[in-house]
């Protein structure tokens, strides 16, 4: 129809809008049918608790646009030109001539250019938009209805849980959430623990150095030079209870002061925890290394089961095996870093035991034993890390034992490193120190205040009670707070207890009790090292004690 442009573009026009039309009916309804079948599929899987809510994606929602807009695409109806030019006849009762117009090209005739002629009038008085008008609004406020429709069918349905699958789902994926966070947190540890075994070792070494440079000074040691010993000793004494601050924590020392359990409850789970307490003071884990070596294999065996009881058997076993090694952290131990160590694998095995049938179980399932695998990994190293630290307190410990023992021998002039040089451990020295202590037993304790004059020429000492710098009377105030002054006797006897007055007396234990339960206190609380504590208790033990030698006077 070259020769006709006005009812060409004309036709082209009304096709196109016909087109338009088409589309977006077949939109519409592919929209409703859509939307209807997401407020069924809602109403289903909400009722009947097929998928947890927790597991609905909002990006689902997108997915409701794009299959209607997929479905118009389909199944709209496609506008031929003879479509359109029977729209153009109908609107303007011109009896077919747009139709017959359009079919020209394949029939024959004279009267052509007649139908060309009369069709490009016609052309000129009709307008596309009257022929095809957009008439959307009806359609629009019916998809938004049933929109509204499905965003309350999402709020306000609620979840139910008929079958149980709800329950198993949202379980599925918390033990998820929780794989990968130990995941994270294994390769978090491992790091952290890496950094602080380099820290323990060199740690390690300074002590072995210090200790060898103290037993090096022992052999030094010369009885007649007793304030030089002391010096050297003191000196000995501050770095080792620096170390021993720096290497101890509440949770170490209450490990290595925890007395073994004697009593047999619980059978052999009970002995074999005070064999690992045991192994663990000394800075041992062989018997503990060896649980840990036996679970591995059991998972091991339990990864590696097809059948479903022997999987389930091997995961109890396994189960019993873990418990033990908690608890034995938790109680025993008391290391929170290997207690949270089992937990995680605890919590891996919980999740891997039941691997299902399912794509998301098993996969949840190979994550979780991977999870199992890296946690008890990660629990033998923090068991190394406590061994590590039990060896180098208990070095430290002995240290300041043996020291303590030549402090002894020095105060009383007997610390003779020339009696020492075959000693080569430290349990050398404490063997030889305390046999010279019991060699030098009953000698230089005689009692020097026997009634007397004292030793010496006597008589009294020349004294000049004159003031060159000017004397000035001043009163220092006391540092002891508590207390009185029971009694003051200025006689030479011995004052009996019908001398006191009772309640001042009473008040007097009462004190001193006070004053001995605060020592204690502070000793725990500022983290004295054992080579001061025996010193500092023995000297407010001796408050109450009576010279029997005085009080038989």
């Amino acid at each position: 129809m070259a020769d006709a442009p006005k009812s060409t573009t004309l036709l082209g026009r009304v096709k196109t809008r016909l087109q338009v039309v088409s589309v977006a009916k077949a939109l519409y309804v592919a929209s409703i049918a859509v939307l209807a079948v997401a407020v069924v599929a809602v109403l289903l899987s909400r009722l009947l608790g097929l998928i947890p809510q927790s597991q609905e994606q909002p990006l689902w929602l997108m997915s409701i646009p794009a299959f209607a807009v997929l479905l118009a695409g389909l199944f709209h109806r496609r506008v031929e030109q003879q479509t359109a030019a029977r729209a153009v006849d109908e609107h303007a009762q011109t009896k077919d001539l747009f139709l017959t117009l359009s079919s020209l090209s394949s029939s024959a005739g004279e009267y052509q250019p007649l139908v060309r002629s009369f069709a490009e009038q016609r052309a000129e008085q009709i307008v596309p938009d009257d022929v095809v008008p957009f008439r959307f609004g009806e359609r629009i406020a019916r998809v938004v209805a049933v929109a509204g429709a499905f965003a309350l069918s999402v709020w306000l349905t609620p979840q139910l849980d008929p079958f149980g699958k709800v329950e198993a789902a949202t379980k599925t994926e918390k033990q998820r959430v929780e794989i990968e966070a130990i995941h994270k947190e294994a390769l978090s540890r491992a790091d952290r623990l890496e950094k602080e075994a380099e820290r323990s070792e060199e740690e390690s070494g300074e002590i072995k150095d210090r200790i060898n440079e103290m037993k090096s000074d022992f052999r030094r040691m010369q009885p007649k030079k007793v304030e030089s010993n002391t010096r050297v000793l003191d000196s000995h004494r501050m770095d080792l209870g620096d170390m021993w601050k720096s290497v101890s924590n509440d949770q170490l020392r209450r490990m290595m002061n925890q007395p073994i359990s004697k009593q047999q409850l619980g059978g052999s789970r009970s002995q074999k925890m005070n064999e690992w307490l045991k192994d663990l003071q000394e800075g041992k884990t062989e018997s503990l290394q060896q649980e840990l070596k036996k679970a591995q294999q059991t998972m091991q065996a339990m990864m590696e089961a097809k059948d479903p009881e022997a999987r389930k058997k091997l995961a109890s076993e396994l189960q019993r095996e873990l418990q033990d090694l908690q608890k034995f952290a938790e109680d025993k131990a008391g290391s929170k870093e290997l207690a949270s160590a089992l937990s995680k694998a605890m919590k891996s095995l919980q999740a891997a035991k039941n691997p299902g049938e399912d794509s998301e179980r098993l996969e949840l399932s190979k994550d979780a034993m991977e999870a199992l695998k890296q946690s008890l990994e990660l629990s033998e190293k923090e068991m190394e890390q406590v061994a590590q630290a039990a060896k180098d307190l208990k070095k430290l410990e002995d240290a300041m034992k043996t020291l303590q023992q030549a402090q002894k021998l020095n105060d009383k002039g007997q610390l003779d490193g020339a009696k020492c040089e075959g000693c080569e451990s430290l349990d050398d020295y404490a063997e030889m120190y305390a046999a010279m202590m019991g060699e030098g037993a009953g000698e230089g304790d005689k009692d020097v205040n026997d009634g007397g004059r004292g030793v010496g020429r006597g008589g009294e000492s020349a004294e000049d009670d004159s003031d060159p710098e000017g004397y000035k009377k001043e009163k220092e105030k006391l540092q002891i707070q508590a207390g009185k002054i029971l009694l003051s006797i200025k006689t030479k006897e011995y004052a009996e207890e019908l001398d006191f007055d009772p309640e001042k007396i009473r008040q007097y234990q009462k004190s001193v009790k006070s004053l001995k339960s605060s020592v204690q206190s502070a000793i725990d609380s500022e983290e004295i090292p054992p080579g001061y504590v025996d010193g500092i208790k023995g000297y407010f033990d001796k408050i109450e004690d009576v010279d029997p030698k005085l009080k038989a006077r």
